[in-house]
């Protein structure tokens, strides 16, 4: 009614304005105008002032059909202030619109008012779906709401124009009971289903809409449904589509909307499936021993809700089954499918923890609690990227990025965040004590680690058997400090502490890396460490926090004006690097950065190297090192006996001419477990080596040789031991 209301006064003060004779000299020097154009005042009564622009005389109006606003005297003159008394607000929240008109000028302006209310519109069903019997009847639900039925709109939605309507009309409320009921018309089908939504849906007093919807499922003419099968018969589908009314019951284990819940496969070099993400679903079995992936059809179509308990009716279905490591995804699921959903609590999940090497198949799809873990890359945010090729920056040249992990046991895998995730880089050092951390066990590629790793291309890319996606940064539940952790630092080098060509650490004074060759000398280089936030709107050096890289008295360690100086996370002079064909053609063996540091006295079960590594690349994208290895020795001497522990791959920086598929905008990180027999030595010997005389032609992975020089840097390296 106020709308309507205030529409006229509008529309009658534009046609006064437009069959007044134009004069301009007089309307340049008139003024009329509120100095701000919102206030939002509390539930409680009470009083603010409004102040007001004004060459001349004015008066203020307020709505006929609103009693809440009160005004002493609504007659004005000149540039001043007036008071609104408002009364206390025991309802919903309300606004109202407040006019002011001089009529010499004929001008006008308007302010909006918007009061809090002491109550909140509520409108929730608590069981998201349910089921109704083919006989018809009535159908009762919980509705939690506040909000009267006779305010609230109800619409009816079939899953086609066709559909023949079989929900009657004759929606009721008991406030006390908190039941919505209605009732349906018997399906007269023998065999077929049927489904429909029933979407309520109430607008407040600031246009806020709120909305639940119940998704019900009638069954058929002889009142089947189907018959519950657990997780193992489903898997016996798999490679099929399922013709049998078969159901599962479980528990969500992800949500609808959140950004890092499944993968973002990269399709092409220059483009990535985001919806892969938004319709993946991950549903338990109710002991927590078995997991589905299920794919929506629809984005639309994933209404589930975190530690919901489900019934998915799953006739139609296809059942994926993919091998090394075994799991299975669900496919063709409709929101139609969901037969009941029942809110719950992360306390109804059944507990897993485990530590890493406990993990097998069955936990993929799951939610497992990995114990006693860290983050041993002691620089960075979750997505250490150049951003200039993510979504950041209307860029889709990397989709998600692995960040290293470990446990107290020695093992390693990664945990994945995608590019949307807000939380990815906030400014936040992440922690570089131990603890735990939760998420869905999955197992994903990711060409940009690996590329031509397996004999055939859709196997390309396999990063570990076993990988974790977190839900929210409330997941993980680490230590801050490094020193609440089951590791100890034996030396590490978080940036280029270079003197005379040679790297020192930057934690303690054990050892240092030098390259393999003594007429090459090391430099400093940039990596993209920056903690954030990054982004067009977010440019300059300005976290007290940098990298995450602390010195001194806690101040940061790069302090550049350079540093993400076009957001996109640079941080200037925080990696090694060094420049040289990589390969010695006379004694044919490969160059590489050798690392010397002591052992003596350190007792441990565990032994280990970190390092990040990336390849600098020219213009041409040709001639950098593909194929590395970690080796050992107590000599040091290159041409002597060295003990290989474990080769590795190191990617190409991208070129944003020519991207390919196993470039890399960012550093890679890499877990290398150290024999124990490194221990207790008076200096003791790693070179990080060029293995393999082969790099890219510019386009392929590894066809050529080593024959011009390029950079390879070390953006971070750290030996650590078990305490």
């Amino acid at each position: 009614m106020f709308k309507l209301r205030y529409f006229g006064v509008f529309c009658m003060l534009l046609f006064v304005l437009a069959c007044k004779k134009d004069d301009a000299e007089y309307l340049r020097f008139s003024e009329l105008g509120a100095a701000k154009k919102e206030y939002t005042i509390p539930a409680t009564s009470g009083q603010f002032e409004i102040n007001v622009l004004s060459s001349g005389n004015f008066e203020v109006v307020l709505p006929q059909d609103q009693n809440w606003l009160k005004l002493s005297s609504n007659k004005m003159k000149g540039d001043t202030s007036f008071l609104l008394d408002h009364e206390a607000n025991a309802g919903f929240p309300r606004k109202s619109i407040v006019t002011l008109y001089a009529a010499e000028s004929e001008r006008y302006d308007t302010v909006l008012v918007k009061q809090n209310g002491t109550e909140q519109p509520m409108l929730n069903f608590p069981t998201l779906n349910t089921t109704v019997l083919g006989d018809g009847g009535q159908v009762a639900g919980k509705l939690k709401t506040n909000i009267p039925l006779e305010d609230i709109d109800i619409a009816v939605i079939y899953p086609s124009p066709d559909v023949e309507p079989w929900v009657n009309a004759d929606f009721a409320y008991d406030k006390a009971t908190e039941d919505f009921s209605f009732t349906v018309k018997p399906n007269t089908s023998q065999t077929e289903l049927r489904n429909v939504q029933i979407r309520l849906s109430y607008k407040d007093g600031w246009d806020t809409e709120h909305v639940s919807t119940l998704y019900l499922l009638q069954a058929n003419a002889q009142n089947m449904f189907g018959t519950q099968a657990d997780f193992p018969e489903i898997r016996i589908w798999a490679g099929e589509k399922i013709t049998s009314d078969l159901f599962i019951e479980g528990h969500v284990v992800s949500e609808a909307g959140n950004p890092n819940v499944g993968d973002a496969p990269q399709t092409t070099p220059t483009a990535i499936n985001y919806t892969e993400n938004d319709r993946t679903v991950y549903v338990q079995s109710l002991d927590g021993r078995y997991g589905f992936r299920i794919l929506t059809s629809t984005p639309s179509d994933n209404i589930f809700k975190r530690y919901s308990k489900v019934q998915i009716l799953l006739k139609g279905a296809g059942v994926e089954r993919e091998s090394n490591p075994n799991r299975y995804t669900l496919t063709g699921v409709t929101s139609m499918m969901v037969m009941k959903q029942e809110e719950g609590n992360a306390a109804q999940l059944a507990l897993k923890q485990k530590y890493m090497g406990d993990l097998t198949d069955d936990d993929i799809y799951t939610f497992v609690t990995l114990k006693d873990v860290e983050f041993p890359i002691r620089k960075g945010s979750f997505t250490p990227v150049n951003e200039g090729y993510s979504t950041l920056f209307s860029a889709h040249r990397i989709g998600k990025y692995p960040l290293l992990m470990r446990d107290k046991n020695g093992d390693a895998l990664f945990t994945m965040t995608n590019t949307r995730t807000l939380y990815r880089r906030d400014g936040d050092i992440l922690p570089y004590g131990s603890g735990t951390i939760s998420g869905i066990v999955v197992h994903e590629k990711f060409t940009r680690f690996e590329y031509q790793d397996a004999a055939l291309e859709q196997d390309f890319g396999n990063i570990g058997r076993y990988q974790i996606r977190h839900l929210a940064k409330e997941d993980i539940k680490m230590n801050k400090e490094v020193s609440n952790g089951f590791s100890e630092l034996l030396t590490e080098y978080q940036y280029p502490n270079i003197v005379n060509g040679i790297a020192l650490p930057t934690w303690g004074n054990n050892g240092s890396i030098s390259f393999s060759t003594n007429t090459v000398n090391l430099s400093r280089g940039s990596d993209y460490s920056y903690l954030g936030p990054v982004g067009a709107s977010n440019l300059g050096n300005t976290n007290q926090y940098g990298n995450g890289v602390l010195t001194g008295a806690g101040s940061k360690f790069d302090t550049e004006a350079t540093t993400n100086s076009d957001g996109k996370g640079g941080v200037t002079n925080a990696a090694m690097t060094a420049n040289n064909t990589w390969w010695n053609y006379e004694k044919n063996r490969g160059e590489g950065f050798v690392v010397d540091f002591s052992t003596q006295g350190v007792n441990s079960s565990q032994l280990s190297l970190q390092f990040t590594a990336l390849n600098l690349v020219g213009g041409t994208g040709k001639g950098a090192p593909r194929y590395w290895k970690v080796e050992w020795s107590e000599h040091g001497n290159m041409d002597g006996n060295w003990t290989k522990i474990e080769s590795y791959t190191v990617p190409d920086a991208p070129l944003w001419a020519n991207t390919n598929i196993h470039q890399l905008p960012a550093y890679k990180n890499i877990n290398v477990k150290l024999p124990l027999a490194l221990l207790g030595k008076q200096k003791v010997y790693l070179r990080l080596v060029v293995e393999k005389n082969l790099s890219s032609d510019g386009n392929s992975y590894a066809s050529e040789p080593l024959e011009v020089a390029t950079s390879t840097g070390i953006g971070y390296l750290a030996i650590r031991y078990n305490k």
